[in-house]
C-alpha cells in the first residue's frame, strides 16, 4: 500500500512539472515582439502578382488585434484579404489576397499596433512590410497636418487618403469617393502624417475620420476635409489638412404626426427658405415654422375646425425649396389629442439674462398679459410676455433682475392659448432664487485682426455645448455673471455673408469657411474679472 502511494506522489510531481505556462517570478517582460524573416522579403522587387500569401515570421508567439482599426494595406484590394492570427497565437502572422495584385506596383502593409505576444500582450507598433510587384520600390512621398475645424482635439481614428484621378466618360477629370482610396494611411494622434512609397500621377488628397471602419469616406456622418486641387507627390510634399462636417444635399426625408394638428418634416441639406402649403382644401387655416437651415421643419393647424368623421384620413403637403418641389402625403390619426401644458426651461436667470423661459407642449397663439404676474420679494414689479420668435413652442417673460433675490412669477388659468383654442387650465406659479453677485465671473475678449467679413463668436462649454453665439463684426465681446467653470471660444467666419457658416462641399472639392479656436481652456472663477486678448 506504501509503494501505491509512493507512486501516485511521484507521478502528480511529474504531471505538474509537465505543465505548460508562463514561468513565475523573474522580471515582467516587456519586449515587444521582434521581426525575424518574412516570404516574400521585406522590400523584394518582381513579387509575382498572382501571390496568394505573405508570411511574416517572429520570435515569439503573436495575436493580431483590432485588426479592422488598425491594419491598412495601400494600395487598397478591392477584396479585404484574410489576416491571422486571431484567437490561436502562432510565431508568424498571414496575409491571404483573393484576387491577383496590380502590376508594377508597391504594397504597404501597415499593422499599426494590432501585433501583440501572446503572454504579456507587448505591442509591436507601428510595423510595416513593404514590397513590389515592379522592378522597383517607389520612393515618392506626402507628409502634412490634420486638425478640426470645430474642436481643439481630434476625433480619432483619421484616415489620409489619395484618390487616383481618373477619366469619365466626358473625358473630365473624376474620382469615386463610394470605392476605397488608392493609397491610405491612418493620422496619428497629433495629428501628423506621411503616406509614403507612392508613384507619380495626379492624385486627390482626403482625410475622414472613419467611424465604421470602411475606409470609405461617409459623408452623411463622418468629418472631412481635403486639399482644394489635384497633387502630385514628390519627395518632401506637405499639406495641412482641416476636417469639417460636410454640406449635405437638400433632400425630405419623411414627416410625422407630432401630436394633434402637428406635423413634422424632416430633411437633409439644412435649406434656408422652403414654402409648404396644404393640398387639402379642408385646411384653411394653417402656420408652419422653419427655422432658417434647420433639419426639421413644422407645420400645425386647428384640426377641429377639418369637418370629417374619420379616425384616420391623408393629409397631404406641397414643399418647395427653390425649384423643387415634393409631395408630402401623411396619415393622420384624428383621435389624437393633444393638451397645452407649460413647464420653465432649465436656465440661470441672473441680471444679464433677465428673462424666464417656459416651454410648452403645444405651438403658442396668444398670450394674456392680464392674467401673468410676477413678484420681487413678494412686491409687483412690471414685466413683458412674448412668444419666441424663432420657436412658437416659447414663451418668454422678461422682467429686471438683481442679485439674491426671490421672484415669482404666476400664470393664472387662461393666460396662454394654443393653435388648437386650448388654454392652460390651472395657476402656475414658479420661485426663482437669484444668486449672489460674488458667486459670478466675468470674462472680457478683444480680437486683434479680426477677420475681415462678418462672422458668428462663440462661448462654449467643455463639452463644445454653444451658450452664445454672437452674430456680427465687433472686435471686443463681454460675458458678464458666468458661473465658475471652464470655458472655450470659437469663431466661424462667414466668407460669403450668407448668415451662415457653410460647411465643406465635397461635390465642388470647396473647403468649409474658416474657424479659429482660441487656444487655451478659460478658467471662469468667482469675483474674477478675466481679460484676453486673441491674436488671430
Amino acid at each position: 500500500m506504501y509503494k501505491i502511494i509512493k507512486f501516485l506522489v511521484l507521478s502528480s510531481l511529474i504531471v505538474s512539472c509537465a505543465r505548460v505556462g508562463s514561468p513565475s517570478g523573474g522580471a515582467k517582460d516587456i519586449t515587444p515582439p521582434k521581426f525575424i524573416s518574412s516570404k516574400p522579403d521585406t522590400l523584394a522587387t518582381r513579387v509575382n502578382p498572382a501571390i496568394k500569401e505573405i508570411v511574416v515570421n517572429f520570435d515569439e508567439y503573436v495575436l493580431l488585434k483590432d485588426i479592422a482599426q488598425q491594419v491598412i494595406i495601400s494600395p487598397s484590394p478591392r477584396i479585404t484579404p484574410s489576416i491571422t492570427p486571431l484567437s490561436t497565437a502562432r510565431k508568424y502572422v498571414t496575409v491571404r489576397f483573393f484576387e491577383p495584385l496590380l502590376e508594377n506596383t508597391t504594397y504597404t502593409i501597415n499593422f499599426g499596433s494590432s501585433i501583440q505576444d501572446n503572454n504579456e500582450g507587448n505591442k509591436l507598433d507601428n510595423f510595416s512590410f513593404t514590397f513590389s510587384t515592379g522592378d522597383k520600390i517607389d520612393s515618392l512621398q506626402v507628409n502634412g497636418n490634420v486638425k478640426q475645424s470645430l474642436k481643439r482635439e481630434l476625433v480619432e481614428p483619421i484616415i489620409i487618403s489619395l484618390y487616383k484621378v481618373d477619366k469619365d466618360k466626358s473625358g473630365k477629370d473624376s474620382i469615386n469617393l463610394k470605392n476605397k482610396p488608392y493609397y491610405i494611411s491612418r493620422v496619428d494622434s497629433l495629428g501628423n502624417f506621411k503616406l509614403d512609397h507612392l508613384h507619380e500621377g495626379k492624385f486627390r488628397l482626403l482625410a475622414f475620420n472613419d467611424l465604421n471602419s470602411n475606409l470609405i469616406p461617409d459623408t452623411e456622418k463622418e468629418i472631412i476635409g481635403f486639399y482644394p486641387e489635384y497633387i502630385s507627390p514628390g519627395k518632401d510634399m506637405r499639406y495641412d489638412i482641416v476636417l469639417s462636417p460636410a454640406k449635405e444635399v437638400y433632400k425630405v426625408l419623411g414627416a410625422e404626426q407630432d401630436g394633434q394638428g402637428s406635423i413634422k418634416v424632416k430633411l437633409k441639406g439644412n435649406p434656408d427658405k422652403l414654402s409648404l402649403t396644404p393640398i387639402d382644401p379642408s385646411i384653411t387655416s394653417y402656420k408652419v415654422q422653419h427655422q432658417p437651415f434647420s433639419d426639421s421643419l413644422y407645420f400645425y393647424f386647428n384640426s377641429n375646425e377639418i369637418k370629417k368623421t374619420e379616425k384616420k384620413f391623408r393629409v397631404k403637403l406641397l414643399l418647395k425649396n427653390n425649384q423643387k418641389a415634393d409631395t408630402i402625403n401623411l396619415l393622420y390619426d384624428n383621435t389624437l389629442k393633444s393638451d397645452l401644458a407649460l413647464s420653465p426651461v432649465e436656465k440661470e436667470i441672473t441680471p444679464t439674462s433677465s428673462y424666464l423661459t417656459l416651454k410648452s407642449s403645444n405651438f403658442i397663439k396668444l398670450i394674456d398679459k392680464n392674467k401673468i404676474e410676477v413678484s420681487k420679494n413678494k412686491q409687483p414689479i412690471d414685466f413683458s410676455s412674448q412668444i419666441d420668435s424663432l420657436n412658437a413652442k416659447q414663451l418668454i417673460i422678461k422682467f429686471p433682475v438683481s442679485y439674491d433675490t426671490e421672484y415669482k412669477v404666476t400664470l393664472k388659468d387662461g393666460a396662454c392659448k394654443d393653435f388648437l383654442d386650448q388654454k392652460n387650465k390651472d395657476t402656475l406659479s414658479y420661485i426663482i432664487k437669484t444668486k449672489r453677485q460674488n458667486e459670478f465671473g466675468n470674462l472680457k475678449i478683444q480680437l486683434k485682426n479680426k477677420p475681415s467679413s462678418k462672422f458668428f463668436f462663440q462661448l462654449l462649454n467643455e463639452k463644445y455645448d454653444i451658450l452664445e453665439n454672437i452674430y456680427g463684426s465687433e472686435d471686443t465681446f463681454t460675458f458678464q455673471n458666468l458661473n465658475p467653470g471652464k470655458y472655450l471660444i470659437r469663431i466661424l467666419v462667414d466668407e460669403n455673408n450668407n448668415g451662415v457658416w457653410d460647411k465643406a462641399d465635397v461635390d465642388i472639392f470647396k473647403p468649409a469657411e474658416p474657424t479659429y479656436l482660441y487656444p487655451n481652456m478659460i478658467d471662469v472663477r468667482p469675483l474674477w474679472n478675466i481679460n484676453e486678448v486673441w491674436i488671430l
